[in-house]
């Protein structure tokens, strides 16, 4: 089927059409475009990107390209789609590594200063025990989706991250749903006064 698609509007068709069939074929049709992963390949070699970044890049920008084009947000007028999955693929790595190392970061500084408090007070270690295991039973009450999303949130993960790791369908799909258990988590302490003094006093 991949011989249908010869042009950009062969393939937006298929995408458009409702038919998972036809939209599959179209994005495999993409997948496979050895131009278009030499595109990629090149960009995120400039931003030190390795060979296997290509192909989650790929997956992940035809994903968001589906999405566009669902939601009527791609304009075939002002860009080729090849161009367009290109610019997605390039943008998403560099948010990758920009919050990889953000985390890296924060983690290596805060690691820093819990050691060294640690070691000026032995008695931390126990009270850092105790919040950690607090806060997981509290957030365990919320919902296993609802802990992921918010344990998540809370390592400085962003919205596409925790879109792809818990396969929602967009970074403003993962946004309303960690809203959402953040209203969830107000409500259980709002009903449970003694959580909230509990946490307030760890």
């Amino acid at each position: 089927m991949n011989h249908l698609f010869n042009n950009d509007n062969t393939i937006l068709e298929a995408l458009r059409s409702g038919v998972s069939i036809q939209i599959n074929a179209a994005l495999r049709h993409l997948c496979l475009n050895e131009k278009l992963k030499g595109a990629i390949r090149q960009q995120l070699r400039i931003l030190g990107g390795a060979e296997e970044d290509v192909r989650e890049m790929l997956n992940q920008a035809l994903v968001a390209f589906l999405n566009h084009v669902e939601e009527n947000k791609y304009d075939p007028t002002r860009s080729a789609i090849s161009t367009y999955l290109v610019k997605i693929a390039a943008q998403m790595y560099y948010t990758k590594r920009r919050s990889e190392h953000r985390r890296s970061a924060m983690h290596d500084r805060s690691m820093d200063v819990v050691q060294a408090d640690i070691e000026m007070n032995p008695e931390l270690e126990f009270n850092l025990q105790h919040q950690r295991a607090f806060l997981d039973k509290l957030l365990m009450m919320t919902g296993e989706k609802c802990r992921q999303l918010l344990q998540l949130h809370g390592h400085s993960y962003t919205m596409a991250e925790i879109a792809e790791k818990l396969q929602y369908k967009s970074p403003d799909s993962a946004k309303m749903a960690v809203h959402d258990c953040r209203k969830k988590l107000n409500n259980l302490l709002s009903e449970r006064p003694e959580l909230l003094k509990e946490l307030r006093e760890i």
